[in-house]
């Protein structure tokens, strides 16, 4: 299916980016009838969307936009009109199966994020941020700009066994061993204390390396890591990381002494030759600057990476969102 019209609105339909902030102004209105056709079929009716798809109320509000804008047109495609009516029923069944079972069946819905044209990573995600005890269930902003900062830093990945902490749904892993992109990467290793995270990080490999056997070092592989316990976890099963990584973890406080004592147990297992990337979304400057005056009380050095510019990112995401992305090492 040819996107490339329609190729930014298709790349941030698919990844759910907030339609008001949609590069709406690239279409170039009025829309004939085989436009409006095409529109639809690289968005809601794309075959990824069609098997695996983006969560019903998204869809919903980005139908309604796109009538919205179309509304002095003198004729709507009817794919339009069917892609809300589907929605709406979708949302009719949604209403029927919560008060019949007490619980819904849309929990979990799915995110595709397009790399290139024939290149994607499509992620199972809780359509809530907190959900089972864990905002891991889903891929927060800081994901997205350490995903960037390693495409285009890809040096720091070479015959690096790479391990991540507080993995959440599996992103930036499923992006390493994404075969199109031949990063040089070694063993990519998913961690998170919380078991529904595991649990999702196994579906979303399963999801992306359908074709590599089980326990294939071709596909990242995933284990539950509790920092209060990182003694305990057999490290001897896996190959010694080189590289860590870790995304939005440093959001509370109450966490800061047991990721703290994960990193010096890690880093003393490594004696010191191993490095860490981490990126945070700036939420509140003092929870940021609380933890790096920690790690610097612990002999860590930390040195700030530059971010990814917009123009050059690979992902949709909101670059007006402040992302701090710090090197660590000791």
């Amino acid at each position: 299916m040819d996107c490339t019209k329609f190729g930014k609105l298709h790349q941030q339909f698919l990844c759910c980016y907030p339609v008001n902030k949609m590069a709406w102004s690239t279409l170039q209105l009025p829309l004939d009838l085989d436009a409006q056709r095409a529109l639809i079929a690289a968005t809601c009716a794309h075959p990824l969307n069609q098997r695996f798809p983006v969560r019903r109320s998204y869809q919903e509000a980005f139908v309604k936009r796109l009538m919205q804008l179309l509304k002095d047109h003198e004729e709507l495609h009817d794919d339009i009109y069917d892609s809300l009516c589907g929605q709406l029923a979708k949302a009719t069944l949604d209403e029927d199966a919560t008060s019949s079972t007490g619980s819904t069946s849309s929990t979990y819905a799915y995110k595709h994020y397009v790399l290139q044209p024939e290149e994607h990573i499509t992620l199972k995600e809780c359509n809530s941020f907190v959900s089972e005890g864990t905002t891991g269930l889903c891929t927060w902003e800081a994901a997205l700009a350490l995903a960037d900062y390693l495409l285009e830093h890809s040096s720091l990945l070479n015959a690096k066994n790479v391990l991540e902490l507080g993995a959440g749904a599996g992103l930036l892993g499923i992006l390493l061993k994404q075969r199109s992109l031949q990063l040089p990467v070694g063993q990519v290793l998913l961690t998170d204390g919380s078991a529904p995270c595991v649990q999702l990080m196994r579906d979303n490999i399963a999801l992306n390396f359908q074709d590599e056997p089980a326990n294939s070092e071709l596909a990242p592989k995933c284990a539950q890591l509790r920092w209060d316990q990182v003694s305990q976890f057999p490290w001897s099963e896996y190959a010694t990381p080189d590289l860590l990584l870790a995304a939005d973890v440093i959001y509370d406080d109450t966490q800061f002494e047991s990721l703290l004592h994960a990193l010096d147990y890690i880093f003393n297992l490594r004696k010191n030759r191993c490095q860490m990337l981490l990126a945070s979304t700036v939420r509140n400057v003092d929870t940021l600057h609380k933890f790096m005056q920690q790690l610097e009380e612990r002999h860590y050095q930390v040195t700030p990476c530059a971010n990814v510019s917009a123009c050059s990112s690979h992902f949709c995401r909101d670059h007006t969102a402040a992302v701090q992305i710090v090197c660590i090492k000791r």
